[in-house]
């Protein structure tokens, strides 16, 4: 398992983590994204089009994603230069 924490620099909106989410699908790895609101952690799978969909990914939020499979290096190191470079 691959695990990285970061900050979100940039709000997503809807469009944006729909994109996120297909682009992960091409990744045979699990890839979860966490994050913790008032006291409440919230997990995703970020390949869940519903589950990102509904995920409230703000500037400042904290969140960890982790990667398990077979491509988990590859899976984590794109997602996160997607997630970390901010919507488009």
């Amino acid at each position: 398992m691959r695990t990285h924490e970061f900050m979100i620099h940039a709000d997503f909106y809807r469009d944006e983590l729909l994109s996120v989410s297909s682009q992960a699908s091409r990744f045979a790895s699990d890839i979860l994204l966490s994050y913790t609101e008032s006291d409440h952690e919230h997990r995703v799978d970020v390949k869940s089009l519903l589950g990102m969909a509904l995920l409230p990914l703000r500037t400042g939020s904290i969140v960890r994603l982790q990667t398990r499979g077979r491509d988990e290096l590859e899976a984590l190191e794109y997602m996160l230069q997607v997630l970390e470079k901010g919507p488009a």
